[in-house]
């Protein structure tokens, strides 16, 4: 009960800073009557502002359903929180008699979709507590206050833990929920099915296929994409991009838009999937072989991908500090946690900073896509420093199969 106590603690601090650093200023201006500070972006409230802009009508886009009413470019269990939270905050708005405007929409949905990042929290920092016996404090990323209360990593970073947890304890049928929920939230996470395929296949076929069952009834919901071709299209587009905005590859090129970016992409990630793989891990870890090659496949999976966003720094950061037994790369991760978050701090202040380093002859224009932009060496300083760790923490934990050692 103590521990618990210190959990929900340490995440009301957390979602405390993030809700008031995200506070729209139409909620400002209802609770303090003043606005008190510019908020820092959130995805989500800017995607809601702009859909009921192009819909037109407020109440007909909260009474409506996603993928069929309108367009929406997220897999189905975000569509399905979507639709929760979109109908809630049309309930809360009628049992307040509030007019249905614009600001009193953002502001309901802003409190609700806070509300689930404080419940994702908790449960997030509960599970962790189980599974590491470090210092839960150390979890207490940069990240977090910025990005639990953003886009929706927060979801997916709470089923990671579930997924590990569950297959740790062998609950099986649980645990393949967590993996087909996990897809259904960034279809990437589908680089864990041929992974967990592979390691169960031979050595348990039984759990293996629980898990598959399990995880095969919530990856049914992609259906949903298909009754709208607008959504589909959309949904393609968003998460299988050929740009690179935020990715490693970015150095390669001074595009951000080039046909080879995405396929190359795909062959790293699953050279270093396979490679995985083929190798064993050390039991230093303290994860079972498959649970410690699911974070590292994941954490490749992010890091590589084109659709690097900041907010999935979160689960490399994570990833990697479960999996590191060093201090000094533990340290490392901290740093490289830092620059993820100030990514989204600075990068609507790509203009001002390029002024403020007028001697680089950087160019006065927005642009923070471009490698000469002052949130690009950050991105970029992220991103190197984060597959230094990677490859540092992979090295330390595969090896040889014992009858393929010298």
């Amino acid at each position: 009960m103590k521990t618990m106590y210190k959990i929900i603690v340490l995440s009301l601090i957390i979602w405390g800073i993030g809700f008031v650093i995200h506070m729209p200023v139409s909620l400002q201006k209802y609770l303090f009557q003043t606005i008190l500070f510019k908020p820092i972006y959130t995805d989500s409230i800017a995607y809601l502002k702009s859909s009921i802009v192009a819909f037109k009508n407020g109440s007909e886009y909260l009474i409506s359903y996603p993928y069929i009413g309108y367009s929406f470019p997220y897999p189905p269990v975000i569509g399905f929180v979507w639709l929760v939270l979109t109908r809630l905050t049309y309930l809360f708005l009628s049992l307040a008699d509030l007019q249905l405007t614009l600001n009193n929409i953002c502001n309901i949905f802003y409190v609700l979709y806070s509300l689930l990042g404080l419940f994702l929290l908790v449960v997030y920092f509960h599970f962790l507590n189980k599974l590491s016996d470090l210092k839960i404090v150390l979890f207490m990323l940069p990240s977090l206050l910025l990005y639990t209360i953003y886009g929706w990593s927060i979801l997916l970073l709470t089923l990671l833990i579930l997924l590990i947890y569950y297959i740790e304890k062998e609950h099986d049928f649980l645990a393949g929920a967590m993996l087909g929920f996990m897809i259904a939230v960034n279809p990437y996470a589908a680089i864990l099915l041929p992974l967990i395929i592979y390691s169960l296949y031979y050595s348990n076929k039984i759990r293996l296929k629980n898990i598959v069952i399990s995880a095969a009834i919530p990856l049914i919901s992609y259906a949903l994409l298909f009754l709208s071709s607008d959504s589909a299209t959309v949904f393609w587009n968003k998460y299988f991009p050929s740009s690179c905005m935020n990715c490693s590859f970015l150095v390669l090129t001074s595009k951000i838009s080039t046909d080879y970016i995405l396929p190359l992409s795909y062959i790293v990630v699953m050279a270093i999937t396979f490679l995985v793989l083929g190798l064993d891990t050390r039991s230093a870890t303290g994860f079972s072989e498959i649970n410690a090659k699911i974070l590292l496949v994941i954490v490749a999976s992010i890091l590589f991908s084109v659709s690097y966003l900041p907010q999935y720094g979160l689960i490399v950061a994570l990833g990697l500090l479960l999996l590191a037994e060093e201090l000094r790369v533990k340290l490392f991760i901290l740093l490289s946690d830092v620059l993820n978050a100030l990514i989204i701090i600075l990068w609507f202040h790509d203009l001002y900073l390029r002024k403020a380093l007028s001697f680089l002859n950087l160019g006065l224009t927005f642009n923070p896509w471009s490698l000469n932009s002052p949130v690009q060496w950050v991105v970029q300083a992220r991103n190197i420093i984060q597959i230094i760790v990677f490859l540092v923490v992979a090295s330390g934990i595969l090896c040889l199969k014992p009858e393929e050692k010298l």
